[in-house]
C-alpha cells in the first residue's frame, strides 16, 4: 500500500469511529429521557480518562401563599364588578368606582328639546363565572364623595347611595365574548339630568363643576351568583341621554361616560372558614393547611416558591452542563368553561419574607428573563446584577392544564454567573410598570384564579457531567 492509500484508509477509519461515537451518544440521550433512573446512565469513551454522562434530577418545590401589599387598582382601564365564592378563597366581591365625563365643547340640547330616553351602558370585555343560563344582576349607584387625584388601593372605599340605584338590570351573558348591555336610568334621575342639560345649567360649564354636582358612580354585582365582569372604561360604559326636536325623525345622543375618568376597584374578601383564613398580614409567606395552594387576581394573592432545594442541589455539582431545565406547575384543578385561568405566570424574584426583590441600583423588580436573553450584567463597580426588561413566563397548556417553561439560562446564571439566589413569585401575566412608566396590570383587572396541588410543583433538570 502506497503512502497516499494509507492516509486515505486512516481518514475513513477516523470518520467511521466518529459516526459510531456520535450515534451511540445520541442513543444514550434519547434513552435517558425514557429511563426510570437517568442518573445511572453514562457513556465511557476512555475508561479512567474522560466520561460523559446524561443525568436527570426532579426537585419538588414547597409553595406558600402571600397577600400582596399596597395593591394599587387605580386607573387600570377596567371596572371589576361582581364576585364569587370558592372553598380555598372564600367569598370575594369587587366594586367599581369611577368619575363620569362629558365633552365640555359639545352641543347641549336646547330648552325645547324633547326627552326620549336615558340608559346606562356596560361594555363587558371579560366575563368570569358559571351557570350562564341564569341572568346576572348589576346595579349603579351615585357617589356621595369625590374621587380625588390620589392613589386608591383594593382596600379603599367611598360613600355612596347604597339604598338607591340610578340603574339596575339582569342579563343573560355569554362566555368568551364581548357583552354589551344597557339598562334604563331611573326616571327621577333621568329627568333631573335632562333638566340641567336643557336649562344650560352651570354644572355643564366644565368638568370640575360637573363633579361638584355629580361625584361619580359605583357599580356592583351579586357575589352569590358566582360571576364577575370587567368593564372597559371609556365611551362604552356610562350614560347616554337621547332627545329630539319637533322636526327631527331620529334621536340625538348626548353621552356622559367614563372616558378619561379616574377610577378604581375595591375588593372585599371573606375567607373565614377556609384554609386561607390565616392569611391576615401582607407580604408574609404563609404555609397554609391542606394540600392546595392557588392564585387569586384582584385580591392580590400569590404563590411563592421556596427555591432553596434548587440552590442546595447546585452547590453539589461540579463540571456540569445543563441540557434542559423545566419548571412545571400543574396540572391545576379542573375549572368551568367560564373560569379560564391566566395564560402565563411571570416568575418574579422574592425576598426571604414575602416581598418583591428589587435591584439595589434602581429599585426595579426583577423577573426570570427569557431563554434567548442574558440574565445578568455588571454595574459601575463591576459587580454582577440581574437584568430586566425581557422577562419570560410559565405558559399555560389548556390540554394538560399545566403551566410550564424552560428556565435553563436562569439556572445557568445561578450556577455560573453568580446571579442572586432568591425565591420566586408566580405572578399572572406580564405587568410593565417599571421606572415610572404607567401601564396596565392584568392581575388587577379581574378576579381570575386557579388552584393546584402542592405536590404538583416541580423542577425537571437534565444535565451532563464531564470529568
Amino acid at each position: 500500500m502506497n503512502k497516499k492509500s494509507f492516509l486515505k484508509a486512516i481518514t475513513i477509519s477516523t470518520q467511521t469511529l466518529q459516526v459510531k461515537v456520535l450515534g451511540a451518544l445520541c442513543s444514550i440521550v434519547i434513552f435517558a429521557g425514557a429511563c426510570s433512573d437517568p442518573s445511572e446512565i453514562g457513556l465511557v469513551l476512555d475508561p479512567g480518562s474522560n466520561q460523559i454522562g446524561v443525568f436527570y434530577e426532579e426537585i419538588p418545590l414547597s409553595s406558600f401563599l402571600v397577600l400582596e401589599d399596597s395593591f394599587n387598582t387605580t386607573n387600570q382601564s377596567r371596572l371589576v364588578v361582581g364576585g364569587d365564592h370558592s372553598d380555598i378563597f372564600g367569598i370575594t366581591e369587587s366594586i367599581g368606582y369611577s368619575r363620569l365625563s362629558f365633552n365640555p365643547g359639545g352641543v347641549l340640547p336646547e330648552d325645547n328639546a324633547i326627552f326620549d330616553s336615558a340608559i346606562f351602558n356596560f361594555n363587558i370585555v371579560e366575563l368570569i363565572g358559571d351557570d350562564f343560563e341564569e341572568e346576572k344582576e348589576f346595579k349603579v349607584h351615585r357617589l356621595l364623595e369625590s374621587i380625588e387625584d390620589t392613589t386608591y388601593y383594593s382596600f379603599n372605599a367611598l360613600d355612596y347611595e347604597e339604598n338607591i340605584s340610578l340603574a339596575e338590570g339582569s342579563f343573560l351573558l355569554q362566555a368568551d365574548t364581548i357583552n354589551r348591555v344597557s339598562m334604563d336610568l331611573s326616571p327621577d334621575f333621568a329627568a333631573e339630568l335632562f333638566g340641567k342639560l336643557t336649562s344650560q345649567d352651570p354644572v355643564f360649564d366644565n368638568i370640575f363643576a360637573f363633579r361638584e354636582y355629580f361625584p361619580g358612580i359605583v357599580i356592583k354585582g351579586n357575589p352569590a351568583q358566582n360571576t364577575s365582569v370587567s368593564l372597559a372604561v371609556g365611551s362604552g360604559t356610562g350614560i347616554t341621554m337621547y332627545y329630539h326636536y319637533d322636526e327631527d325623525t331620529v334621536s340625538t345622543a348626548y353621552p356622559i361616560n367614563t372616558i378619561q375618568s379616574r377610577h378604581f376597584n375595591q375588593v372585599i374578601s371573606d375567607r373565614q372558614g377556609t384554609v386561607t383564613e390565616q392569611i391576615v398580614e401582607n407580604n408574609v409567606a404563609y404555609d397554609v393547611a391542606g394540600d392546595k395552594v392557588g392564585v387569586k387576581a384582584g385580591l392580590g394573592l400569590l404563590i411563592k416558591l421556596d427555591m432553596s432545594p434548587l440552590h442546595e442541589f447546585l452547590d453539589t455539582l461540579e463540571n456540569v452542563t445543563f441540557n434542559q431545565i423545566l419548571l412545571e406547575v400543574g396540572p391545576i384543578d379542573e375549572y368551568p368553561e367560564g373560569k379560564n385561568p391566566y395564560g402565563a405566570l411571570v416568575m418574579y424574584f422574592a425576598t426571604d419574607g414575602g416581598e418583591f426583590y428589587r435591584r439595589d441600583l434602581d429599585g426595579v423588580k426583577v423577573a426570570v428573563q427569557g431563554e434567548t436573553n442574558t440574565q445578568t450584567g455588571l454595574n459601575q463597580d463591576g459587580s454582577v446584577v440581574p437584568v430586566t426588561g425581557n422577562q419570560t413566563g410559565l405558559a399555560f397548556n389548556t390540554e394538560t392544564r399545566v403551566y410550564a417553561n424552560q428556565i435553563t439560562s436562569y439556572v445557568n446564571a445561578l450556577y455560573r454567573s453568580g446571579l442572586v439566589k432568591t425565591d420566586l413569585f408566580l405572578y399572572p401575566n406580564t405587568p410593565s410598570t417599571e421606572r415610572g412608566v404607567v401601564s396596565f396590570d392584568a392581575f388587577k383587572r379581574s378576579l381570575k384564579e386557579f388552584v393546584v396541588d402542592k405536590d404538583q410543583i416541580k423542577m425537571k433538570i437534565y444535565y451532563s457531567k464531564v470529568r
